[in-house]
């Protein structure tokens, strides 16, 4: 969704934008808004072990496809949305200047390294993520990163109702609704979550609680198991409920009246932003990217080390107390505007591209 809104916002700022992307939900909505698609593979990249090779081994065949569309493009720079796609990129020896977004934490080390050494430019989507690669990278390339915090398009979050997302959802108009939004992978901790709910479920019985998101790729299907079992044990089956379709989120987000946030070492934390621009108050893991979009009990809660039992209780109070809950909203919704806008994003993006193309018209060399 990010690199979707980034694609139709350059756009509109007269950078002339060609995605390669695989087949699927983001080629569909980028040629909708208008942007020319190239089909590549679908890569993943395995953090260890035997996957890693085999992902290595396909990104060995993968830049002839890349080769072929920046032959027919020839465009000034590379946008890499992420360390496999600048693999792919950059294995086709292409003298391009090649920007690397880096949108994550979990990343192989190895790889991530070598990406910075050899990117032209690393855009860190978060503070969390800049000090991370500063880190890992050598001092010498630490001057090629830039932060450009992520951003969402708050009015379409803004202008969502909460009457159409309580339909959506098939939840009562007079229950309090407290939901989660992350993709089914472990370190998101939908364990942690269940578990809060178990709680707050003992002091406000009629709540009602949603976990929104699936198992991406397939691969975590022993962990989904085992929330489902978690979900029983805990007695939340008739409270609880999974949405794993869900095209656009701004449909869903609009029918909480809280959103938990437990996950530790989160990148960013998309998912955080949109909720405040819904006017959503918002409990999160004090860590990661939500510790810098979260002023601490100004524009949202944040729970250091994601204590389950402060969670609940930091849940509880905020849906007992809805004059609190509304100032964190108000704060929330102006913080987003005005900080985390999908706009500012463009803009900065649009300007770094500027500022590659120069130091590369300077140094041609090395380029």
């Amino acid at each position: 969704m990010s690199m979707l809104e980034a694609c139709v916002g350059l756009a509109a700022r007269g950078v002339e934008v060609v995605a390669a992307v695989p087949p699927g939900f983001l080629s569909e909505r980028l040629k909708q808004a208008g942007i020319t698609v190239y089909p590549v593979s679908r890569l993943r990249a395995h953090k260890r072990g035997f996957g890693f090779f085999v992902t290595a081994a396909k990104l060995l065949r993968a830049p002839a496809t890349v080769s072929q569309i920046l032959k027919v493009v020839k465009p000034d720079i590379i946008h890499a949305n992420s360390l496999t796609a600048f693999m792919a990129a950059k294995g086709t020896h292409t003298q391009i200047p090649i920007v690397w977004h880096v949108r994550d934490l979990r990343q192989p080390l190895t790889a991530a390294i070598e990406a910075g050494k050899k990117a032209e430019m690393i855009v860190a989507v978060s503070e969390a993520v800049d000090e991370w690669l500063a880190d890992i990278l050598s001092p010498r390339v630490l001057g090629r990163i830039k932060v450009i915090r992520n951003g969402v398009d708050w009015r379409r979050f803004a202008s969502a109702s909460r009457d159409a997302a309580r339909i959506r959802l098939g939840m009562p108009e007079d229950v309090p609704v407290i939901g989660m939004v992350a993709h089914l992978t472990p370190w998101k901790r939908h364990d942690a979550f269940i578990g809060a709910a178990a709680l707050i479920r003992d002091s406000l019985p009629g709540a009602r609680f949603v976990i929104v998101g699936r198992d991406l790729f397939n691969e975590h299907a022993a962990w989904v198991a085992e929330l489902e079992r978690a979900v029983e044990q805990a007695g939340l089956s008739d409270s609880l409920k999974w949405v794993q379709d869900c095209d656009d989120i701004s449909e869903v987000l609009a029918a909480f009246d809280l959103l938990l946030h437990p996950a530790l070492n989160e990148p960013f934390g998309r998912v955080v932003c949109e909720a405040m621009a819904s006017g959503v108050p918002v409990v999160a893991a004090e860590s990661g990217g939500p510790s810098h979009i979260i002023e601490n009990n100004v524009s949202g809660i944040l729970v250091r080390g994601g204590d389950v039992r402060k969670m609940a209780d930091a849940a509880v109070k905020l849906l007992r107390e809805p004059a609190v809950a509304e100032r964190l909203v108000a704060c929330g919704k102006t913080r987003v505007r005005d900080k985390f806008s999908s706009e500012r994003v463009c803009d900065l993006l649009a300007a770094a591209y500027k500022d590659l193309l120069l130091a590369a018209a300077y140094h041609p060399d090395e380029h």
